[in-house]
């Protein structure tokens, strides 16, 4: 039940009440804070296109959430890894409250 709330919703729920956070930016503004990332990658890669399909696709911040892979994928085909991790890594602030906390993890680079 929880997941089908969550999937609606997209909120999550613990203990029984809803764990909405003040500091929730909404699904829009977290999506544009994925897109940005790839601005200057999606004109010069195939994948990254792919990737903002799957951007502007995602139902839920877990759904956006789980796409940082592909982004640093992208980014670091055009740019470097170095710049992927910078990037990835300044994600994690909007996600805050639609994640468990610790699964909210910097990537080390």
């Amino acid at each position: 039940m929880n997941m089908l709330i969550q999937r609606i919703f997209g909120t999550t729920i613990h203990g029984g009440s809803s764990a909405i956070n003040r500091r929730q930016l909404p699904i829009e503004q977290i999506r544009h804070s994925l897109r940005r990332t790839l601005d200057d990658c999606k004109d010069k890669d195939l994948r990254a296109q792919r990737v903002m399909f799957k951007i502007n696709a995602a139902k839920t911040p877990a759904d956006l959430w789980m796409l940082r892979s592909d982004l640093h994928q992208c980014i670091a085909q055009v740019h470097s890894q170095r710049v992927a991790v910078e990037r990835i890594n300044s994600l994690v602030d909007v996600f805050e409250g639609w994640i468990p906390p610790s699964q909210l993890t910097r990537i080390q680079g």
